[in-house]
């Protein structure tokens, strides 16, 4: 996560005005394309999507949002709405929900939320892309969000491998290889075929809406969506849920019309930023772009052409954050690790005659030591008498 400073602060500053005037004009044309897809849902999104907007669990009595009812891949939504024009509704919503969660602590606290107007301006993490007004000012703003993700994607990760391994592990060769690759570190290419097992696999086992919320957090949190505060897993599972509908949206135009061969540089960057590929410290070139790109269109695999339905949203997300799973932005300390966690566990690796001998040569003499000094001292009081 990045760090405060007062070059950022005045540079915040001084854009104030100006950005909020962009991000207010951007709203009409942002609602304009937002209501198109919306009217075509209406209008041809399958009847469960219409009638159920989200699902119950039995398992945890909650309300939540399923893949297979509440996600739609409208296939002939590209004869109303372009791929720039979901590409720029992606990124006012991100936008919007930056500048929700700051303003509302004027009509929640009133004045008092005005003395951390520097905090806020002073760190490129919660304001909104409208307010850099040069590319030395937007790629200092992406620099801050890139390191907002590689600060929690590891630890989204490794509580998604965690929590898997304990309730369900692969069956076939396919699929452990498949689950293995799957967690390779961010600059090691992994192949999206044998991912994309592992993902149908555990489609069967845990599904989106079962997440936790501790892992939704960190999901978002991943995804530099503000969680404060994390009022429910609905609240925070719907947002996980409008921007992968509009990126899966647009994913379809891009695959069946090729479109991100004739992208240009910047727009093939944004495209594969937005879904986690290539964050912008890596500087990668055109090729590397679309070789992963590609091969994220691979893991969405032909299914998702055919029918609109793409793998388990939980190991996708954990596929495309791979590429910020680097250790070297985590904030511990590897001397950590040569700590032994468990010292109030060592009396448990001694026998039972070890500790019995600790026992009699330790509290138990004084104990006795103690009684025996008061049955002396009431023989002496006595023989006095």
């Amino acid at each position: 996560m990045s760090q405060g400073k007062t070059s950022t602060l005045v540079k915040n500053f001084k854009n104030l005005v100006p950005g909020l005037v962009a991000f207010g004009s951007g709203a009409s044309p942002a609602f304009a394309t937002w209501k198109k897809i919306y009217d075509r849902q209406r209008k041809y999104a399958p009847k469960d999507f219409l009638d159920q907007h989200e699902t119950y669990s039995p398992d945890y009595f909650k309300r939540f949002h399923s893949q297979e009812h509440n996600f739609w891949v409208d296939k002939e939504l590209g004869t109303e709405v372009s791929q720039k024009e979901i590409a720029s509704l992606m990124n006012y919503k991100q936008d919007f929900w930056r500048v929700l969660h700051v303003s509302a602590t004027l009509p929640v606290v009133g004045g008092y939320a005005l003395p951390f107007l520097p905090l806020w301006l002073g760190n490129d993490t919660w304001v909104p892309s409208t307010f850099n007004k040069t590319p030395e000012e937007l790629k200092e703003w992406r620099e801050a969000q890139d390191l907002y993700r590689y600060r929690f994607a590891p630890s989204f990760i490794t509580d998604t491998k965690w929590y898997f391994d304990f309730h369900a592990y692969p069956f076939t060769a396919a699929q452990e290889r498949g689950w293995d690759e799957l967690f390779e570190k961010n600059d090691v290419r992994r192949d999206p075929a044998a991912c994309s097992v592992a993902a149908k696999m555990y489609d069967g086992f845990i599904k989106f809406e079962l997440i936790r919320r501790k892992s939704l957090r960190l999901m978002c949190r991943s995804m530099a969506f503000p969680t404060f505060p994390f009022w429910s897993r609905l609240c925070q599972g719907t947002r996980v849920r409008d921007y992968w509908s509009l990126a899966w949206n647009e994913d379809y135009m891009v695959i069946t019309n090729k479109l991100h061969q004739s992208m240009s540089d910047a727009d093939l960057y944004d495209y594969a930023w937005r879904r986690f590929l290539a964050p912008y410290d890596k500087n990668l070139t055109r090729e590397q772009l679309i070789e992963r790109v590609e091969d994220y269109h691979t893991f969405l695999g032909k299914d998702f052409v055919e029918n609109g339905q793409a793998p388990n949203l939980v190991i996708l997300s954990n596929y495309v954050l791979g590429y910020y799973n680097e250790p070297a932005y985590l904030e511990e300390d590897i001397a950590e690790l040569d700590k032994n966690d468990y010292d109030h566990l060592a009396s448990w690796g001694k026998d039972a005659f070890l500790r019995r001998l600790e026992f009699e040569n330790g509290p138990l003499r004084d104990q006795v030591e103690a009684h025996s000094q008061r049955l002396l001292a009431s023989r002496k009081e006595a023989e006095s008498k």
